[in-house]
């Protein structure tokens, strides 16, 4: 029996989640977007952008190991809300750093650290308030929330941008972490596991051994659980040719498209917002589909959309143009959607409820570093040759990783 988006929704816990889901993600890939924006506006370098991406890596290389060791020590509940006030606060102190480069890549470093605290916690509250026939159902929603706020947040971006300026900005920034913190706090008490004494910094200290010793435990899970691991590489893959395109894009949508910068996020993002939803809609309607296959059926189409759109140039003559480059925009965001919802689905069904913390933290941080590693040269590359040539390249890669899993599927 198919589960539906509706019941799933009307379990208040779930709803209070998604509610505080859906105003944080969104006012932060917002302010990113915003950021990198103002950032390319002051500098026209895509290696700049780059910088941003590496500012929002280094906090998951450093925190990423023990944030599901923590998080697993908390009440997850206290970890979304605590997270969320104090990105509230951090997004304040933007207000007098708006015009400072440096200054605006540490807050967003700052960000980023208390982010990866939030992400694990917020994961593994999904199977502690729904059924696990419902979790399939229940990441749907939750692939299409996080990819449907990063299409909004970054369409919208622009457009408020130049509408009301950087500091009421980050002032609306600030508040909707606040209300996602409310939000958060109206749910139940899910969580009922047992915290032998609270978690505060001197015993965190003090037991910073146990902490280590309880990562390591984690790191060797994943590593030698293969239904986990092969999950997690892939997803992360999958962030990392999100993280490259994000590099790209201003660049691309400028000199490429011939469409302004604070019109990128709306025109070229915001149409992959609808792809996501079908797929969203079609992986919840057949749940039969092997989710290996669609995986590997989701990285091809993938490297084939963005191969047609990085030839834009070839096409750009025709009067619908941009009607095409909106089209492929669709496939490739229901592409992409193919293989977060299906390896974030295995990564919970294959993951033990006592582990789950630690996964997840260890996932967000593969996430976040996947996401930076291309930052490391993608937006250089660009700058020496072009966003088209860089774009093709990307094409090529996962052209080539798609037809390495469908060799390893034979």
């Amino acid at each position: 029996m198919k589960t539906s988006f509706l019941k799933i929704l009307k379990k208040r816990d779930f709803s209070r989640l998604w509610t505080g889901q859906i105003l944080s993600q969104m006012v932060s890939n917002m302010l990113t977007f915003a950021l990198i924006l103002h950032i390319y506006d002051l500098t026209g370098s895509l290696t700049t952008i780059s910088l941003v991406m590496i500012a929002t890596t280094v906090p998951s290389i450093i925190f990423g190991p023990f944030s599901g060791v923590i998080t697993d020590r908390v009440h997850y509940k206290k970890v979304l809300i605590y997270t969320n006030i104090l990105r509230f606060l951090v997004a304040l102190l933007l207000i007098p750093a708006a015009h400072n480069t440096l200054a605006i890549l540490e807050i967003i470093f700052l960000m980023a650290a208390i982010t990866q605290f939030f992400a694990p916690a917020e994961m593994s509250s999904i199977p502690l308030i729904v059924e696990r026939d419902e979790i399939v159902a229940a990441n749907s929603i939750y692939i299409a929330t996080l990819y449907g706020s990063l299409i909004i947040g970054y369409g919208i971006a622009g457009p408020i941008l130049g509408l009301i300026g950087s500091g009421w900005l980050f002032v609306l920034a600030a508040i909707a972490y606040l209300v996602s913190a409310f939000s958060i706090g109206s749910m139940s008490n899910y969580d009922q596991k047992e915290i032998g004494h609270k978690l505060t910094l001197s015993n965190l200290a003090s037991s910073i051994n146990s902490v280590w010793a309880s990562t390591k435990e984690g790191l060797s899970y994943i590593k030698n659980k293969e239904n986990v691991l092969n999950p997690m590489i892939k997803l992360s893959i999958g962030w990392a040719m999100l993280g490259a395109f994000i590099v790209v894009l201003p660049g691309f949508a400028q000199h490429t498209v011939g469409i302004s910068t604070k019109m990128a996020g709306l025109i070229l993002i915001a149409p992959a917002g609808i792809g996501m939803l079908l797929a969203s809609y079609l992986l919840n309607r057949h749940k039969e589909w092997t989710k290996n296959k669609i995986i590997i059926t989701g990285f091809v189409i993938c490297g084939i959309t963005l191969l047609t759109l990085a030839l834009y140039n070839l096409y750009a003559f025709l009067s619908f143009s941009i009607l095409i480059a909106i089209v492929l925009m669709i496939i490739l965001g229901m592409a992409a959607a193919f293989v977060y919802i299906s390896t974030q689905s295995l990564l919970h069904l294959n993951s033990e409820g006592k582990m789950r913390g630690r996964v997840f933290g260890i996932s967000a941080m593969m996430i976040n570093l996947a996401m930076g590693l291309p930052a490391l040269f993608i937006g250089g590359i660009a700058d020496l040759t072009s966003p088209v040539f860089t774009l093709i390249l990307l094409a090529l890669v996962i052209m080539i990783y798609s037809a390495i899993l469908l060799f390893d599927e034979e």
